[in-house]
């Protein structure tokens, strides 16, 4: 786990009575509030992302993998699609 990151708190979501936890900006709803069943979906997340030392899970690949398009080639390729798309009946 990265130095000077906290463990994402278990907490309840008292509109449904749910346990929730916020982790990476994700806010995952683990069930009944307070259940054994909650808390061991807590526990099963945390380790969860402990074992990527803290970092956000990606599923992309590396930058240096893809494509890279200048903005004349985004322009163009939009170009291409609203005119096939936009057209009078």
């Amino acid at each position: 786990m990265t130095v000077g990151r906290r463990i994402p708190k278990y907490r309840h979501y008292k509109p449904k009575n749910l346990g929730v936890v916020r982790i990476e900006g994700n806010e995952h709803y683990l069930g009944k509030y307070d259940s054994a069943a909650s808390w061991e979906k807590y526990h099963r997340l945390i380790a969860e992302w402990i074992s990527r030392d803290g970092t956000p899970e990606t599923n992309s690949r590396p930058t240096d993998e893809r494509r890279q398009l200048s903005i004349s080639q985004v322009m163009l390729k939009y170009l291409t699609f609203a005119r096939n798309y936009y057209v009078r009946d």
